[in-house]
């Protein structure tokens, strides 16, 4: 694995790497090149990724003028594929880099457009004594002035996401079952908190590693369905949308399995993501000889949604 993540690196550091994003993204191909070095080293079964597949994942977040680095919460880059046996021992193959958006991402693509004003979210704790009624979707707190790194910790009670339009607050409020139910019914590698592998591990996907910010991200994108945006906001979360739902785990190295009588390869395996629209914000990525992952934008509509 350390020599995959050596070449993978070589290869996007080389110079013919660099003249190349410098065609393309100009002054940024530079830092692109090292965001991009650096998430590889974070995580080295995006080596076991094709070049192409890993650029073209990338540059969606640079279209959108987004980070992947991890620290920064905008956007990532994940690796999902298959287990099969191969020679008695279980393996990740076909593995694919996947684009996903952050939370931060999107509190920055919709900041951006200037049509709203502040935009957040946050975790709501049992001692905020929140009030939610799901029939008018309205929302209070007896105790907004509670702080966990201040008062102790507190039991999550929920999540909540708001913006400001015209000087009003508009939020929107998720109690935690309902967000545990919603990525059990449509997140592909989510089967629920207590869940473990085969082999006793948590799985090492976003919605185990940091269920907070995969929470303020859905409830985010629920409150935004009204919200003021562009074409280009809208089809970016929709995007994200699709591949969280068309996504699967890449499970961590095992140990040899001794026993002849279990399939071959793994059920779950990563399905073949569908073409994209035309209309899209990223309709523009070139497939073609790797790395030359888009030829160029093909957004330009800034309609309200």
């Amino acid at each position: 694995m350390a020599n995959e993540v050596a070449q993978f690196q070589k290869i996007i550091n080389s110079d013919k790497m660099q003249k190349h994003f410098e065609e393309i993204l100009q002054d940024n191909a530079a830092s692109f090149l090292s965001g991009l070095s650096t998430v590889v080293a974070l995580n080295p079964d995006l080596a076991k990724t094709n070049m192409n597949d890993l650029t073209n994942a990338a540059m969606r977040a640079a279209i959108l003028d987004l980070s992947v680095l991890p620290d920064l919460g905008e956007a990532y880059v994940i690796p999902y594929g298959k287990r099969a046996k191969v020679d008695g021992k279980w393996v990740t193959k076909d593995v694919k880099a996947q684009f996903q958006l952050g939370y931060r991402g999107i509190i920055k693509l919709v900041q951006n457009t200037g049509r709203v004003g502040r935009l957040g979210g946050s975790v709501v704790y049992e001692a905020n004594k929140p009030h939610y009624n799901y029939v008018f979707d309205e929302f209070t707190m007896e105790n907004e002035n509670y702080d966990p790194y201040v008062d102790g910790e507190s039991p999550v009670a929920g999540y909540l996401a708001f913006y400001y339009l015209d000087g009003e607050r508009i939020v929107k409020y998720w109690p935690i079952q309902r967000v545990i139910n919603h990525a059990m019914k449509f997140s592909q590698t989510y089967k629920g908190p207590d869940h473990k592998d085969r082999y006793g591990k948590t799985p090492q996907t976003p919605w185990y590693t940091d269920f907070d910010a995969m929470a303020i991200k859905t409830v985010m994108k629920d409150l935004l369905k009204f919200a003021p945006k562009t074409t280009k906001v809208a089809q970016a979360i929709a995007e994200d949308d699709k591949n969280e739902r068309e996504a699967r785990d890449v499970t961590p190295e095992t140990e040899e399995i001794t026993t002849t009588d279990e399939a071959s390869v793994e059920p779950e395996i990563i399905d073949n993501q569908p073409e994209e629209d035309n209309d899209n914000p990223f309709s523009g990525v070139d497939t073609g000889d790797a790395p030359n992952p888009f030829a160029e934008k093909s957004e330009t509509s800034e309609d309200v949604k």
